[in-house]
């Protein structure tokens, strides 16, 4: 292969990309003449709101496009060679070796049942590495390279026994184990906090320094786009439809759509008309925990002695690095897995709205099905006039109409999706919404929509929320109290004001020092 460092590695040229069937044998484009470039050692952003093709652009250059997906037109070269004429078998010998992958949630990336030794094994054996001890080392010696002092145990774990944070290390490991020359990055950080998400974009910068890596770069955080990446592309309904240098694209945009997608990323409460419920603190609280210790395994407790309060109409935010143990408190509230303590609460349902609303919904049923559940779930019996006018209710209340109700999940927007989850909550009228992490698999479009939506629930219907982001923008916005966990403790909580200007412990002051170094001093 010829060397071109210090030229284009990646040219994308007119591309076209449908799905045809035989009912519609001429479907509207999915990738619409997609035209672009990327340098030899560069780092380049690929932004848009969900569905814009930005994902799809990426499956085609690393040959992994879903079935029934039709290249109709155009050409990807990569290192000279044209990847769209190139036979299935030399295109799998690329996939890993010269194109790697980092892809968006590393908890369904990773084979849950395989530890994680196995898990990165597997791609050495795939490319031939026959040698069991080679590949032992050069596994211990990459994950050292990302941040594991203890590759040896690290080895020995499951998935599900690593932060999201460490299993996103895990997926940059089994990238980077074949030293590709293009890393395509999928959302590698939307499910990470502040601090975690600037760790990872150095190790990311790192890495493509010290093995002169390529990098494409998709996400919807401008901010780690804005610090990241030298160019920024712009995609809306499956075109390129603005590209330059990222500082000049991002702090004086030219394009009306990306300057709209900007000014959503702020999520201004003045611009969204952002109003939440009063709250009266010298009312009993809704939900109470006292000395609430939980865990997965009898030899370690992830909780530590909890106690927590939520007030009527209160949106209480819940701040924390990885693996903290804010998921675990929300389980533990939820009664999805044992605890010891006391958990009090002044109604019947509680509801959860989840990170992913992709895994949170059954892709075999429609929407009409997941607003019945929480009525059977719940053994409400209802006549069917009845179940048809509170399906209606709670799914206008969320912004859709009817005809979504025979759809199925793959028909909606992630947005719309997410939507759907919470009409699911409303179902129950719930006076309490547990809401762990529900803007991080949007873009900044779709997440000030569901914020604004969940600001209009808490208004108009009084319902109290705990709301777990890593967004501590969100936090300053709209919640008027705050709790900060570290360590499987609460080490911090007040007046949403008073602690994210003068914050005591060294977990706050860690949080917010990542978000200035992500977002800046705004």
């Amino acid at each position: 292969m010829p060397d071109i460092r210090h030229t284009h590695i990646l040219k994308v040229h007119h591309l076209s990309l449908s799905f045809p069937t035989r009912k519609n044998p001429d479907p509207a484009p999915v990738l619409n003449d997609v035209d672009f470039s990327v340098r030899d050692g560069e780092i380049l952003g690929l932004i848009g709101n969900s569905g814009s093709g930005k994902t799809m652009t990426a499956m085609a250059i690393a040959g992994l496009l879903p079935e029934g997906a039709v290249i109709t037109g155009g050409s990807i070269k990569f290192a000279g060679r044209d990847l769209v004429s190139m036979s299935a078998k030399n295109r799998r010998k690329l996939a890993g070796k010269d194109i790697g992958v980092i892809f968006q949630e590393p908890m369904t990336a990773l084979d849950p049942l395989m530890k994680i030794g196995k898990n990165l094994e597997e791609v050495l054996i795939a490319h031939g590495e026959k040698d069991k001890a080679k590949r032992h080392d050069k596994i211990c010696s990459m994950l050292k390279t990302v941040g594991f002092p203890d590759p040896e145990s690290v080895i020995t774990r499951y998935p599900h026994q690593l932060s999201g944070g460490q299993r996103q290390r895990i997926l940059i490991a089994s990238a980077a184990l074949m030293s590709p020359r293009l890393l395509i990055c999928d959302e590698p950080t939307s499910s990470l906090d502040t601090v975690t998400t600037v760790q990872i974009l150095g190790l990311l910068k790192d890495l493509c320094r010290s093995m002169h890596m390529t990098i494409l770069f998709i996400s919807h955080d401008l901010s780690a786009v804005k610090n990241f990446c030298d160019r920024v592309m712009v995609m809306k309904e499956g075109r390129i439809i603005d590209k330059d240098n990222t500082m000049d694209l991002l702090s004086h945009p030219k394009n009306g759509y990306t300057a709209e997608l900007l000014t959503n990323a702020r999520l201004d409460p003045r611009i969204l008309g952002l109003e939440r419920a009063m709250v009266d603190y010298t009312k009993s609280p809704i939900l109470m925990t006292h000395e609430l210790n939980a865990g997965y395994d009898n030899a370690r407790s992830i909780l530590k002695d909890v106690d927590l309060k939520i007030y009527p109409h209160e949106i209480l935010g819940l701040i924390g690095s990885s693996g903290c143990g804010k998921t675990t408190l929300t389980k533990a509230i939820l009664g999805i897995i044992p605890h010891t303590g006391d958990i009090k609460y002044k109604d019947s349902h509680i509801g959860a709205v989840f990170q992913d609303p992709v895994s949170c919904l059954n892709p075999a049923h429609t929407i009409r099905w997941h607003l019945t559940e929480p009525l059977k779930a719940a053994g409400i019996k209802l006549t069917k006039e009845e179940t048809e006018k509170r399906i209606l209710s709670a799914l206008f209340e969320v912004g859709l109409d009817e005809k979504y109700l025979n759809r199925r999940p793959r028909q909606l927007s992630g947005g719309q999706r997410q939507r759907v989850a919470i009409a699911m909550c409303l179902m129950l009228d719930p006076k309490l919404i547990v809401a762990d992490e529900p803007f991080s698999s949007l873009d900044a479009s779709s997440a000030a929509e569901i914020l604004k939506l969940l600001t209009d629930i808490n208004r108009e219907k009084g319902t109290s929320f705990l709301l777990i982001t890593h967004n501590i923008h969100i936090v300053r916005q709209i919640a008027p109290r705050v709790v900060v966990m570290d360590s499987g403790r609460i080490v911090e909580e007040g007046l949403t004001g008073d602690i994210l200007t003068s914050p005591k412990s060294e977990a706050a002051i860690k949080l917010l020092t990542a978000e200035k170094e992500l977002h800046g001093s705004n």
